[in-house]
């Protein structure tokens, strides 16, 4: 599979989501988070970066037979949506207006003023919008329309965010609405070979990146420049930075001088068409002491245990006791975090509640892309400790997705 491969390629398996819409009652999901609507059809919406208000929406149909529809202004698929593209299947409904005119009346393409001929991006984008039309007067209009069957009208309609609950009860008044946000994240939790791809892409550059800056460390002496640099970093790499941690420092703004002898984790994310790639390791600034050596070999040797006993089935309590018992194996007075957690549209890609709302210990499951954070959780060791990789669980065991290794970095 390549870039262009994707470009079209749908995210979600609809037949695994209409199986579990199924099983938790759901006729129909409205979604309005940018990361649900981009999952779901194939286009992040590019206003929704200007403002934390919802300006988008996607519906998915539990009947196979009923199109996924994308819901958006004109202008926003028109300068957006159109340069890649719909996934394969998807079917846009409209509100009317231009970036200066609201009337619904008028189309958002950008009119003709000048003699040239018209490149071939502009032609797709005024083919593709025209295709889109009529156009609608409101969202609510235009989700009342993308509902269609008169069934869903008074179906049982999930919603992830409360933009998506105003739109739904306005075009659907007769339905049932359900908070649905965590039901995304089962949808999510298994991965498809378009989102593999892109996970591995992003998992690559991030870890490219990642190792780049460790060992650019020294030259750059600060925990902000550190950050700064890794941020330089992922986007030469080709992926958009997400976060830094540098020495257990997260904020943007935090900022602290690195001393010959100390320890230091980084534990970094960027990503690739918004699917993220997390990697974290410890750097050795000069020689540490020690006590800090003897941690990160804790921490490797619980991570390689851990590892090798990954397999569908096993229960998120039982990675963080293997963590736990590997320690108290070793005599070691140290605590570290064994958290996993799924990686893929967010840092944290699975669902905290059972299809039936009820709290679950979440058992793996093939497909599904596992980090387990491994932060040193002492201080007063004269440094920080973090190993983290991002794991494929499989039929009969896991696989990294990324070159492993490298888990103590010296500079």
């Amino acid at each position: 599979m390549s870039a262009t491969d994707t470009a079209s390629a749908p995210l979600l398996d609809r037949q695994r989501a209409s199986a579990l819409m199924r099983r938790a009652g759901l006729d129909a999901l409205v979604v309005s988070s940018p990361i649900n609507v981009y999952y779901l059809s194939g286009a992040f919406p590019v206003t929704s970066r200007f403002s934390q208000v919802n300006m988008t929406a996607a519906v998915l149909p539990a009947d196979l037979r009923q199109p996924i529809a994308y819901v958006a202004g004109g202008f926003e698929y028109y300068t957006g949506a159109t340069d890649i593209g719909l996934s394969a299947g998807v079917q846009a409904f409209l509100v009317g207006g231009s970036f200066t005119d609201h009337d619904p009346q008028v189309s958002p393409e950008f009119p003709i003023a000048g003699r040239y001929a018209l490149d071939a991006r502009e032609q797709r984008r005024r083919a593709l919008t025209t295709r889109a039309a009529p156009f609608h007067t409101d969202m609510a209009a235009a989700l009342r329309h993308a509902l269609g069957p008169s069934s869903l009208a008074r179906a049982t309609i999930g919603v992830d965010t409360p933009d998506a609950r105003a739109w739904a009860e306005q075009a659907a008044p007769a339905a049932a609405i359900r908070p649905s946000d965590d039901f995304l994240l089962h949808l999510r939790l298994i991965k498809t070979a378009t989102e593999l791809y892109l996970l591995k892409v992003a998992s690559r550059s991030n870890v490219e990146a990642t190792l780049a800056t460790a060992r650019a460390s020294r030259e750059e002496g600060t925990l902000r420049r550190i950050r700064q640099r890794f941020f330089a970093e992922a986007a030469r790499a080709g992926n958009v930075p997400v976060y830094g941690n540098v020495d257990m420092v997260v904020s943007e703004l935090g900022d602290g001088d690195i001393h010959e002898g100390q320890s230091f984790m980084v534990d970094f994310v960027s990503h690739y068409a918004f699917y993220q790639g997390d990697y974290g390791r410890t750097v050795f600034f000069g020689e540490p002491n020690q006590d800090i050596r003897r941690a990160a070999a804790i921490a490797a040797a619980a991570w390689e245990d851990i590892r090798s006993r990954l397999k569908p089935g096993v229960k998120f309590s039982q990675i963080r006791q293997w963590g736990v018992d590997v320690v108290r194996k070793m005599n070691a007075p140290y605590i570290y975090a064994f958290n996993p957690h799924g990686v893929g549209l967010q840092h944290w890609d699975h669902p905290q509640r059972a299809l039936d709302g009820q709290p679950h210990d979440l058992a793996l499951e093939a497909g599904m892309l596992l980090s387990v954070d491994c932060p040193l959780l002492n201080t007063g060791l004269n440094g920080s400790i973090h190993l983290e990789d991002l794991t494929l669980i499989t039929a009969g065991g896991s696989e990294p997705i990324h070159d492993t290794g490298n888990e103590v970095i010296v500079v």
